[in-house]
């Protein structure tokens, strides 16, 4: 049996890389809260999935209109019983909370594989796949890896299609360990940021903004040294870069609305770009999935739209890979959607919300697919205020 847990705080993790990392409250809420989602795409039959209060979880299950066919199971109960476990990302810190619950070394990354996975999970990843690209024009992108203040400056001469420059540290949560610069120079603010991310990682991406029209990923699976394609994962973003959502398309769809503004054959460039570089990146003994993101960004000249191939790396799973497997398993062929994550700033205000929802979304399904309506895919109760949900609506025409 495969063990499945929800651990969000993967990436800060990564950042603090010490064996007894605390994840802050609201990293903490966010897993308890959505602790049910790998359960919609875990493979039926042979996988459990780790929650904090499993007798809960089988009530929330029963009596349901669509809902996963799995294991319930505690932690420690999962690691007792399972022979794999595939957490959302692996850490340091989470790798030492199992070895604490009885995980035997066959159930955990080996330490020099832990560390490579830390390494290759740093946006300087990125910057390395970026200086291989392809010199076509269907394709745009650059960025710099800096160690020191001077080097900042520095790159920061380079100037952007948009008058703005993106600092990023290595590692950080989703959209989270970013900041803009307004022409090319620091402020006293965006200077001491740096000087505190070069202490804590050594290094700051430094890279020119974009225009900026639609976010998307290819999603991989690894293992045993070979890297295969998922499909696409076509994401929604805040106004700071921070993921809220999916379109719940098909690959096919995805492409016909990126192939109308891109030129011809750039997503297959990519595609066989970004292979290339992740069969030679990626250690053997990694198995499990990885996203690229990507971003199509808009210019004054021609062409007037492309595709920047590699903007961040995620070693591990991730939204868009819950996205497509959302669609492929739980949806009408007929049918379209949105999943997103929320937050509320108090449980009374999301309850009332999923009530509305409902109500103003009644659930539609045929064939134990879903056609039309709102469906929460995590259970809402006293204490959330985290929500992982869908909305389908049928393909009009």
């Amino acid at each position: 049996m495969y063990l499945y847990l929800f651990n969000p705080d993967n990436d800060l993790a990564l950042g603090n890389n010490s064996p007894y990392y605390q994840p802050p409250a609201s990293a903490r809420q966010m897993a308890a809260d959505l602790a049910v989602l790998p359960a919609w795409v875990a493979p039926c039959g042979e996988s459990m999935v780790a929650v904090p209060g499993k007798e809960s979880a089988e009530a929330w299950t029963r009596g349901r209109g669509p809902a996963p066919s799995i294991r319930w199971v505690t932690l420690d109960e999962g690691v007792a019983s399972c022979h794999a476990i595939r957490p959302w990302g692996w850490n340091a810190a989470l790798v030492r909370a199992l070895k604490r619950l009885g995980a035997g070394e066959d159930l955990l990354p080996a330490a020099g594989l832990l560390a490579e996975l830390r390494r290759l999970s740093s946006r300087q990843r990125a910057v390395e796949v970026m200086a291989e690209r392809p010199r076509d024009a269907c394709f745009c992108g650059a960025s710099q890896i800096c160690r020191s203040l001077d080097e900042i400056d520095f790159a920061l001469q380079a100037g952007s299609p948009t008058g703005r420059m993106l600092l990023k540290a290595p590692w950080s949560g989703s959209g989270k360990g970013l900041r803009w610069v307004d022409g090319t120079k620091m402020d006293g603010p965006a200077r001491n940021w740096c000087v505190h991310v070069l202490a804590k990682q050594e290094a700051v991406v430094v890279e020119p903004g974009y225009r900026r029209v639609a976010d998307v990923a290819l999603e991989f699976y690894a293992a045993g040294g070979k890297v295969s394609f998922l499909g696409y994962s076509l994401f929604l973003t805040d106004e700071n870069g921070a993921y809220r959502g999916n379109r719940l398309l098909s690959d096919r769809r995805i492409e016909e609305e990126l192939e109308a503004c891109l030129p011809a054959g750039t997503l297959a460039k990519a595609r066989q770009f970004l292979l290339g570089q992740l069969g030679r990146m990626l250690p053997s003994d990694y198995d499990g999935c990885l996203g690229v993101d990507m971003m199509v960004c808009r210019f004054e000249d021609e062409p007037c739209f492309r595709l920047h191939p590699c903007v961040e790396i995620n070693l591990r799973m991730n939204m868009g890979v819950v996205a497509h497997g959302l669609y492929s398993r739980w949806l009408s062929p007929a049918s379209e959607g949105i999943f997103r994550i929320d937050s509320f700033s108090a449980p009374t205000l999301l309850q009332a919300d999923h009530e509305q929802q409902q109500s103003a979304h009644p659930l539609v399904m045929r064939d134990g697919r879903i056609v039309s309506g709102y469906v929460s895919l995590v259970p809402v109760g006293a204490t959330t205020r985290y929500r992982a949900a869908v909305w389908v609506h049928p393909v009009s025409g």
